[in-house]
């Protein structure tokens, strides 16, 4: 019998950052984002967001980044059989020091959310490892994710707030180049070298091959 996996993007990401995964023995389900009400937590949007699941405790989720920290999230409310992490935090001591700085940023302006989305566009040949066919599909991605929900996805991940040990079983897969989250923050997780942030679609063939063999 299959395993149903769902799998949640990262920040300014959709559906199509999974395009390369290939899981035998796994049902794949993508999942996109639902807005974010003004002044929600983390805890509360992963509430709403776990609304789309069925009620089935064996089903897995994979979450990459944000979409990583809200399968944290939903595994502490609901039972999960596992948790796939991707380029992800597990808890508040894996955070970066620059999140600090985020949090201090104006909850309701958009300017946060258009220069993330600028810097990122323009950066990320710099910082990424991925393909011009890449490149061409995060540049689709961004352009077309709500300022809003991405204005709330840094507060959100700015101020989240988790230090419990995981109710359930995980893998958690890590890049050794993310900038985003960096490795040396990162603890009990299986190291891919040379990975980024975009792995999950850089070397989904890789990730797909490492999720195989665990669920076999």
């Amino acid at each position: 019998m299959k395993v149903s996996i769902y799998c949640i993007p990262g920040l300014g990401q959709d559906h199509r950052i999974f395009e390369g995964l290939a899981i035998p023995n796994a049902d794949i389900h993508f999942l996109d984002w639902i807005e974010a009400v003004e002044g929600e937590s983390m805890q509360e949007y992963a509430k709403r967001f776990a609304e789309q699941l069925p009620d089935d405790p064996n089903i897995c989720l994979l979450g990459v980044s944000l979409g990583g920290i809200v399968s944290v999230e939903i595994s502490r409310i609901r039972p999960i059989k596992k948790l796939y992490l991707i380029s992800t935090v597990k808890r508040t001591s894996e955070m970066p020091g620059y999140m600090a700085w985020l949090e201090k940023l104006p909850s309701n302006s958009k300017n946060a959310a258009k220069f993330a989305i600028d810097a990122s566009i323009t950066l990320k040949p710099f910082y990424d490892q991925a393909n011009a066919a890449g490149n061409e599909l995060f540049h689709k991605m961004v352009k077309a994710a709500s300022l809003d929900f991405i204005n709330w996805g840094i507060k959100a991940i700015a101020q989240w707030n988790m230090e419990e040990e995981l109710n359930c079983p995980f893998l958690h897969i890590h890049g050794t180049a993310d900038l985003v989250f960096p490795i040396k923050n990162i603890h009990q997780a299986m190291t891919f070298k040379g990975g980024t942030h975009y792995m999950i679609y850089n070397n989904a063939s890789d990730i797909s091959n490492w999720i195989q063999t665990d669920i076999s």
